[in-house]
């Protein structure tokens, strides 16, 4: 619409419906009815209130935290599996390091092991708290919240915990059994943002949005070298008709924790004559599609066998025998294996 001042100036006016000021009472009310039909948190655990909450209406991070304002946040996850914590540390380890790196101070003590110690209790405690003894657990730590500032000048940073069923995975029990894959020309992460667990996960995304536009669900990315780089949110694992198993290097590429286990443990796959060697290496495009096995690798649990890559069969069509081990032996090392293990206090 528009309006004529006292000046004889025409002026644009905004019309419109005003929109209701909800009470605290209405908003809490609202907010209930909007999440009740999404993914189910069991629980999550903020740092600025120091506990735990179990309604999921109250499971928020502040509209200024710089998670949000910036992107200026790190995470990570782990698994729960018959009621013990699985390679924490690990992730810690790699989230401590991501978040030195992003120059997010550590929210807890004052040296990098005194805060995965304290990170390690909490997501202990945020697991027993949800009672699920099976489950995905998702941590961050943010630049905090405080203003709209570039910078996180002024303020503090903040850890939060999330613990979800494992219905609320990624990847689906129909994935794990074979998927369709296409390679998508969407630009790689700059170095820094590659080998970091950041929040920023733009082209994560877009990666697997170019896939499934063509049938596909995760995508496969190829580096400038033409050389194959990761997935979306999964490292690609490689078997050559000489029964190597291979995945590239991670230079450019985040250190996957679940392919560096899968590595571990096809060891035991050499020593029984399966395999001829485990190797990390560039990996041409050319030299991928002559393999006879392919998968995708994260998530802790996450073995999903590519069996057609652009719409050609990866050797027989079929999940190959290593990748059938592997998984094997991944779920029993999950299952029953103590070295990567803590035992959670369920009352």
């Amino acid at each position: 619409a528009m309006s004529i001042d006292a000046q004889g100036v025409k002026r644009r006016r905004v019309e419109t419906t005003p929109l209701p000021v909800l009470s605290r009472e209405e908003y809490v009310s609202k907010l209930r009815q909007v999440v009740e039909p999404m993914v189910k948190i069991g629980a999550m655990y903020s740092s600025l209130v120091g506990g735990v909450v179990k309604d999921p209406e109250l499971m928020t991070v502040p509209i200024h935290d710089h998670a949000i304002v910036r992107g200026h946040a790190v995470f990570d996850t782990c698994l729960v599996a018959a009621g013990r914590l699985y390679r924490v540390d690990a992730h810690l380890e790699r989230h401590v390091t991501s978040a030195e790196r992003a120059r997010i101070p550590l929210p807890f003590g004052t040296t990098a092991a005194e805060c995965k110690v304290k990170m390690r209790e909490i997501i202990a405690q945020t697991v027993v708290a949800s009672g699920l003894r099976d489950a995905g657990v998702r941590f961050y730590t943010s630049a905090g919240p405080g203003n709209f500032g570039v910078t996180p000048a002024g303020c503090t940073s903040a850890f939060y915990v999330v613990v979800m069923s494992r219905a609320a995975s990624i990847i689906s029990e129909t994935e794990m059994k074979g998927v369709r894959e296409y390679t998508v020309n969407v630009p790689l992460k700059p170095q820094l943002l590659a080998t970091t667990k950041t929040n920023n996960y733009l082209l994560n995304a877009l990666t697997s949005m170019a896939s499934k536009d063509r049938g596909g669900g995760l995508g496969i990315l190829v580096d400038g070298d033409g050389c194959i780089a990761e997935s979306c949110v999964l490292n690609c694992a490689f078997v050559t008709k000489d029964r190597r198993l291979i995945t590239p290097v991670f230079d450019h590429i985040l250190a996957g924790t679940t392919v560096r286990k899968v590595m571990e443990l096809a060891q035991a796959l050499v020593t029984e004559g399966v395999l001829s060697a485990v190797s990390q290496e560039k990996i041409p495009l050319a030299r991928a599609r002559e393999c006879v096995e392919m998968f995708l690798a994260g998530g802790d649990n996450h073995i999903v066998p590519v069996t057609m890559w652009d719409d050609m069969p990866l050797g027989t069509g079929e999940v190959g025998e290593v990748t059938g081990r592997i998984v094997q032996l991944l779920n029993h090392e999950i299952l029953h294996g103590v070295g990567d293990h803590y035992e959670l206090a369920y009352e």
